[in-house]
């Protein structure tokens, strides 16, 4: 596969981590789209003999979430699968994140433990992501241990709780789809005319970029063929319309009772394409993803 051969071409990171750590933090570069991986392997790599089967722990506060992984790296990989053990691993892992005593684990895992449950206590965590990384193939095996421990750690967080816990096998192939959609990640390839024509147009050594004024009618009908694909440059994509989510009842509730007045209310959607041109009827682009703005298009995708 592609990756296996960019991975060992990574000779620095190899050297300095070791193949194994390396391996972790190569691919969970690219799943996390940080692409500094010895900042990435300091803030979040454990590395410690007493790990409580916590390799690599990181919070990301922008997307309010907890990323805690397991990694195992073969030296060979003709065999079928991962060993499943690695990810009931995983089990221990959550017990140390959530309830472990604090004083029993390494100094190095400690300042990032009380973070983690800062965050989760003060309601700053909306999801935890439990990952089991390695370079063999995915398996059924894996992923009903996954399950497992998600089970158990959503036990553990109480029924009431609001946080989504979910499980993650990142094997071989999740890793080579990771690493060649790494610079393309527009899913919606189709020409779509977008029915306004520039209104300013700037350009650096490497882009160009248009403001337009479109009506929320194209944002709608874009949404309703297109879905969450439209959202597959922007990792948060749309969060849904719930209670929890007062900002897109707000936005949905513009567009529907006040619809003359939402582009004062709710101005300022960012797309990415992978091409333009002008045409009679407006502009041509050619493939898009929605990088800033998903709440606004998908709430107004959401009115009846």
């Amino acid at each position: 596969m592609a990756y296996e051969q960019a991975f060992r071409a990574d000779t620095g990171l190899i050297n300095k981590l070791g193949e194994g750590n390396a391996y972790l933090i190569w691919a969970l570069g690219l799943y996390l789209e940080e692409p500094d991986l010895e900042a990435l392997a300091s803030e979040a790599l454990t590395d410690d003999p007493n790990d409580k089967k916590i390799d690599f722990i990181y919070i990301d506060r922008d997307t309010k979430r907890i990323v805690f992984a397991q990694g195992f790296y073969g030296q060979t990989t003709s065999k079928s699968s991962a060993p499943a053990n690695k990810a009931s691993d995983l089990n221990t892992a959550g017990a140390w994140l959530l309830s472990g005593q604090v004083s029993l684990v390494p100094e190095t895992l400690r300042p990032i433990i009380a973070e983690c449950r800062t965050a989760i206590e003060e309601g700053e965590i909306e999801a935890i992501e439990l990952l089991y990384v390695h370079n063999l193939p995915e398996s059924v095996t894996v992923n009903r241990e996954l399950q497992t421990a998600v089970t158990h750690l959503r036990k553990t967080l109480g029924e009431d709780t609001s946080i989504r816990v979910i499980s993650r096998e990142i094997g071989s192939f999740q890793v080579e789809h990771l690493f060649t959609t790494q610079d393309s990640h527009i899913e919606v390839r189709d020409e779509i005319l977008c029915p306004a024509k520039p209104c300013l147009n700037e350009s650096g050594p490497k882009w160009e970029a248009s403001v337009f004024s479109v009506p929320g009618v194209w944002l709608h009908s874009l949404f309703q063929q297109y879905g969450d694909s439209l959202f597959s440059a922007n990792y948060r994509g749309f969060l849904g319309i719930t209670k929890r989510r007062r900002i897109n009842t707000g936005i949905r509730q513009s567009a529907e009772v006040k619809p003359l007045d939402f582009w004062v209310f709710n101005n300022g959607i960012t797309l990415l394409t992978l091409g333009t041109r002008e045409t009679k009827d407006g502009t041509m682009l050619t493939g898009m993803s929605v990088i800033n703005g998903a709440q606004t298009t998908g709430s107004i995708g959401s009115v009846d």
